[in-house]
């Protein structure tokens, strides 16, 4: 619970901070453009995962990015988190369909809550499915594209 509480604390400064950065909050049209591209975003990023190109995943973050994977250290820039996709792959990560729950911002920030199906396959091992949450931060870049800035997950129950 002490967890749900933090995380909610830490959306709501997120919200807030966001909003305080571009003066006002986005207008619902202007959320559904930001939700369309973060969808895209995603396509591209299983899309990715199934071919095996930890650049290709790399490259749609921000070059300061911060991922928070569970149980580990965080990784920030984007060589480093080319390296830890790259690794993430070679333990047999296959495929990763991402749907997004929800999405809320304003300004060049935006965050997306949303859940992640995992197929993972170990050399010499069966296929196996995980579920997991997460909340990233979506940075819109000077080119106008949006990237993944923070990312975060945790697993959910195995399947």
């Amino acid at each position: 619970m002490k967890r749900i509480i933090c995380l909610s604390v830490g959306l709501f400064l997120l919200v807030s901070l966001s909003v305080s950065m571009s003066g006002a909050p986005a207008k619902s049209e202007d959320i559904a453009q930001v939700r369309k591209a973060i969808e895209a975003g995603n396509l591209k990023f299983g899309e990715a995962v199934r071919k095996g190109d930890a650049a290709a995943i790399a490259a749609l973050y921000s070059e300061d990015a911060t991922v928070l994977p569970p149980d580990s250290a965080m990784v920030q820039g984007r060589q480093a988190i080319q390296a830890a996709w790259n690794g993430s792959l070679q333990m047999g990560v296959k495929d990763a369909v991402l749907t997004t729950v929800s999405v809320f911002g304003a300004g060049d920030y935006a965050y997306e809550i949303g859940k992640v199906l995992l197929t993972i396959q170990p050399a010499g091992q069966a296929a196996m499915q995980q579920t997991a949450k997460y909340v990233v931060v979506w940075k819109k870049s000077t080119g106008g594209t949006w990237q993944l800035h923070v990312d975060i997950w945790n697993s959910g129950p195995a399947k």
